[in-house]
């Protein structure tokens, strides 16, 4: 049988989506390496999206750039928590913490045993961070998505290690800026570094060259992306 050829689509549509979330998360990520202080390292790729290990500390960083709203059994949400719970096992000398940047919202859970009365799960996981009863939220975490691994880590902590080990350990940054004002941040943040290193301005500008011309049609789509969330 002679193999199907794959349809021809619009390559400038293919993927448009997948494509706005990696530039979202490497404007995150070079926002954040703008942002290093001495004696840190920034690694992408290899703990989460990127992670910044400073001395005992290991901060991993997801980021998502997306729309529809998140609760606590979102998979981006779950994978991340999850996520947590795996760098910390593998990384015990370390002070581990983790931040979920995405530029959706806060939604409320459907039904009525993934929160407790009307307020959505991850703004009750914020309060109860710093005091609260954990009874009915311990419940909640249970009848969630999480793995089974991260249950068995969340049981075995009493509610004073709860609070400090594990809720205030994960951060959820919801509707974060979108990658038009990174963009502009990361200029900014550029021109500022060039001149404090003795540079001016124009050579900061040519920031733009550094993404290569590329005869590949999903190169060009990152590509034209990339120059006008810059522009």
């Amino acid at each position: 049988m002679t193999p199907a050829t794959a349809p021809i689509g619009d390559v400038s549509r293919e993927a448009i989506e997948s494509l706005r979330g990696y530039v979202y998360q490497i404007y995150q990520a070079a926002l954040a390496w703008t942002e290093l202080e001495e004696n840190c390292f920034l690694f992408l790729e290899v703990a989460e999206d990127f992670a910044v290990v400073a001395e005992n500390a290991l901060k991993g960083v997801q980021v998502k750039g997306t729309s529809a709203g998140v609760t606590i059994n979102s998979k981006d949400i779950i994978a991340s928590v999850d996520s947590f719970v795996h760098l910390r096992n593998k990384n015990p000398n370390l002070n581990v913490s983790l931040r979920h940047v995405t530029t959706s919202n806060i939604a409320k859970e459907q039904k009525a045993e993934h929160r407790i009365g009307d307020t959505p799960t991850l703004i009750t996981w914020r309060k109860l961070a710093k005091s609260g009863d954990l009874s009915d939220f311990r419940e909640i975490l249970v009848n969630s998505k999480l793995s089974n691994k991260t249950k068995d880590f969340i049981n075995g902590l009493n509610d004073k290690e709860l609070r400090e080990e594990f809720l205030k350990k994960i951060h959820f940054d919801c509707g974060a800026l979108d990658s038009r004002f990174l963009a502009r941040q990361l200029n900014s943040r550029v021109s500022e570094l060039v001149t404090k290193k003795g540079g001016v301005h124009s050579q900061a500008a040519q920031q733009k060259s550094l993404f290569p011309s590329s005869n590949c049609p999903r190169t060009k789509t990152v590509m034209s992306v990339l120059s006008t969330e810059m522009g």
